[in-house]
């Protein structure tokens, strides 16, 4: 087991995350500490870090080394990003942590914080292409990539902390301070041609995140997860449009906004609303990967960081993390989309649905990482909240509620996610009628023993027969399996019936 310490020195806020790696190259995050220390604002006019600055960085860095080190870390990678980078005495901060904590920070390059930031982003969204923004402090980072790959990159010299000084948008905005700082978003960003050539825009870093929990407040969206949720332009304009009319003090109680970012918010979420605009995108995708992804997957993978196939090596992961049973879920997931893939008459379903078959077939016992007993409530939240990347928030649900209904329906609160989250009539439906496969499926290696090598399934007018093909005694298993007769036939309106092959 190796355990990973990764500090990241920002221009508005330092944050650690620690990381577990196991033997057979498993991850898992246990730790994620932030800490806002504004090392932006304790710049003197020449851009300096004053003394105070220094301290407070400094301080906070000496803690979260020690916490490291009470955590049994093994290895700590520090850098340091825009405020750092451009003060002229940076050396004295950086010598200063080194002889308090033996850590050196290295201090990134414009360009190597755009692509750490790129190779996390795109290790963990489904879209193939797509404008990343990464919005700090004291910077924006912009890479347009396509096929994976990146194709434009450029940093602009401001963030969220730099322009809320600059335009004294911390308290109520003065409208001509307001209308002074959009009309600097419009002419900044109308000078990069490439931006309409990648209208989906996906959201990293503070601001992005502190949007997304607004937006879900503000519909009740569920679930609450950051990752992968998509917000409408007309939601980031209503939102970025209310919190301007606030005062601080106002905005401290917006549902969502953390108190220690309000004063930022106004400005966050206008660079953010501008941004959209001059892409030509009508939505935005926020993503939960950092910078501190990107470092993590070009420490681990230093040739090629960047995943083969995203969603593969994070199911992989989770499977491989928790030890859970790699041989029994592979068999029921295949089995599954044996019957899926000979049933297609009945069914009448599509690509879509048989990857989510796949997928729920590979997780439908995630929920035995917290109890066997009632396994399938447990399965629905570990699939909601678990660190999957790779799938969309729609797929995600559909999912859960699917991988958890192995041994019966479940269906608790699905409608809710239908009125207030991501899927629709149709994934109801698909999760019906994928349930029955999946429920066979699990049935047929009851015994965890791989008895069952195939099946053949014939389709009549009145019934469905399948027969079970295997090289070793499988009555067990046909046995289970006969239990899902009811549903199927609730299901498909015909008899199931399940015979030796």
């Amino acid at each position: 087991m190796d355990r990973i310490g990764i500090i990241d020195l920002g221009s508005n806020s330092v944050r650690l995350v620690i990381i577990d790696v196991k033997d057979n190259g498993a991850h898992h995050q246990i730790e994620n500490l932030k800490e806002s220390i504004r090392l932006r604002s304790g710049t003197d006019a020449e851009g300096f870090l004053t003394e105070e600055g220094i301290n407070s960085a400094c301080e906070m860095l000496s803690l979260f080394v020690r916490f490291c080190r009470a955590r049994d870390v093994k290895k700590i990678i520090a850098v340091a990003t825009a405020a750092v980078r451009r003060a002229p005495n940076r050396a004295t901060l950086i010598n200063r942590v080194a002889e308090l904590t033996g850590v050196t920070i290295q201090v990134l390059s414009s360009e190597e914080e755009a692509y750490l930031g790129y190779i996390g982003l795109v290790n963990s969204v489904t879209e193939p292409s797509g404008l990343m923004a990464d919005l700090g402090g004291g910077a924006l980072k912009l890479v347009g990539f396509q096929d994976r790959l990146n194709k434009n990159t450029t940093t602009l010299d401001f963030g969220s902390v730099s322009l809320m000084e600059k335009y004294g948008l911390q308290d109520r905005p003065a409208p001509d301070n307001l209308h002074a700082l959009e009309a600097f978003l419009a002419e900044t960003f109308s000078r990069i041609n490439w931006l309409p050539n990648f209208p989906k825009l996906i959201g990293v870093g503070g601001s992005f995140r502190s949007l997304a929990r607004v937006y879900r407040h503000h519909v009740q969206y569920v679930p609450d997860v950051t990752h992968g949720i998509t917000i409408p332009i007309d939601a980031v304009k209503d939102i970025y449009t209310m919190l301007s009319r606030m005062d601080l003090n106002e905005r401290r109680q917006v549902p969502g906004l953390a108190p220690d970012r309000a004063d930022l918010s106004v400005t966050g979420f206008g660079i953010i609303y501008h941004l959209l605009k001059a892409t030509g995108g009508q939505e935005l995708m926020v993503s939960a990967s950092s910078l501190r992804d990107g470092i993590f997957y070009k420490h681990t993978y230093p040739r090629d960081p960047i995943l083969f196939n995203v969603l593969t090596h994070h199911i992989n992961n989770l499977i491989d993390y928790h030890n859970l049973d790699e041989d029994h879920l592979r068999r029921v997931s295949n089995l599954a989309v044996i019957l899926f893939d000979q049933l297609a008459p009945l069914h009448k379903l599509g690509s879509h649905e048989r990857r989510l078959l796949l997928i729920a077939g590979l997780l439908h016992e995630l929920g035995a990482v917290i109890s066997v007993e009632n396994m399938e409530k447990h399965t629905l939240y570990a699939v909601l909240n678990s660190p999957l990347r790779g799938i969309t928030q729609r797929e995600r649900v559909s999912a859960a509620f699917l991988g958890a209904s192995n041994d019966g329906l479940v269906d608790t609160n699905l409608q809710h996610y239908l009125t207030n989250g991501p899927i629709t009539e149709e994934d109801i439906a698909s999760i019906k009628k994928l349930a029955p496969l999946l429920q066979i499926a699990h049935s047929l290696d009851r015994s965890r023993t791989g008895v069952v090598t195939n099946l053949q399934a014939t389709l009549t007018p009145e019934a469905c027969e399948i027969k079970v093909f295997g090289t070793q005694k499988r009555e067990l298993e046909i046995r289970d399996a006969r239990r899902r007769a009811e549903m199927f036939k609730n299901t498909y309106g015909v008899e199931l019936r399940i015979v030796q092959g």
